[in-house]
């Protein structure tokens, strides 16, 4: 595509907000059509979590917003959304979201409370968050066929892509692009950005999570691009609730911005709620 300078910028969409405050203002108030944002993090961090906490937030916003993933399937991310909403409306609870994902917290005296918790996920965001369960290795294109099936309903579209590792570029018949995508894995992780953000600049917002090991693979194709670290936990106060619940601090370290600053975003993870939630520096 080409364009000459006299052309005019398009509308601006709203941002879609992230529900991190300190995000926000880094982004500029959120994500925006045309914005590829990566989280990327050694396994375990939290980079499903998080990722799906932004496509939560991304819903109850309005925007219409896919999550796929090809290790997730729809209970598993109903129970992660139920626990989340459990835990802000029972503080005290200590279900997690396993407890509710096997069916354990289904029995005795937690049932209701559970009930109630997916009834206010389905209210929150039913019509908004759809879920794709992806295939190993699924080309790109599918995911441009979900996005695409939203543009013309909604104003703002949101693609979250959780494990860009199992995804695989939609290379066209293109001989050239097809022996650089299976030139190797990290080869393949740069085919798969890029072809995610063309489709973020014919309309979406797009979230992607990755291993740390492929930041310089993915990083060029990313408007926004940051680290998930994990800290010690002596040092920062954890309730007996926390604690049990496996709460620990992570930092999200924003190492690439194209609008604004960079810096450390300080979040708690609490797994077994399936949620972050900003902490003091």
């Amino acid at each position: 595509m080409q364009v000459d300078v006299t052309t005019r910028l398009g509308a601006l969409t709203p941002a879609s907000p992230t529900g991190l405050p300190i995000l926000d203002r880094m982004l500029g108030g959120g994500l925006r059509t045309g914005m590829m944002f990566g989280l990327l993090g050694p396994a375990g961090i939290g980079k499903t979590a998080l990722s799906l906490t932004l496509a939560y937030m991304a819903a109850r916003s309005k925007a219409a917003v896919v999550f796929a993933s090809a290790t997730l399937d729809e209970t598993e991310v109903v129970a992660r959304l139920a626990a989340r909403a459990l835990h802000r409306e029972e503080p005290d609870s200590t279900t997690t979201y396993g407890q509710i994902w096997t069916g354990e917290a289904w029995s005795g005296a937690t049932r209701n409370l559970v009930t109630l918790a997916v009834d206010t996920v389905a209210k929150k965001v039913g019509s908004h968050l759809h879920l794709h369960k992806a295939d190993p290795y699924e080309s790109t294109q599918a995911l441009r066929r979900a996005a695409g099936e939203l543009w013309d309903r909604h104003e703002r579209v949101v693609l979250v892509v959780d494990g860009l590792e199992a995804f695989s570029a939609h290379c066209g018949g293109d001989p050239e692009r097809t022996q650089s995508a299976n030139a190797g894995m990290p080869s393949r992780m740069a085919a798969v950005a890029f072809e995610l953000r063309r489709l973020a600049e014919r309309g979406c917002a797009v979230i992607v999570t990755s291993g740390s090991g492929f930041a310089d693979s993915v990083s060029p194709a990313l408007s926004f691009y940051a680290e998930m670290r994990g800290l010690e936990s002596s040092g920062v106060p954890l309730s007996e609730r926390a604690v049990s619940l496996g709460a620990r601090p992570v930092d999200l370290v924003v190492k690439k911005n194209t609008i604004g600053r960079t810096g450390i975003v300080p979040l708690r993870f609490i797994a077994g709620a399936a949620t972050f939630e900003e902490r003091a520096p």
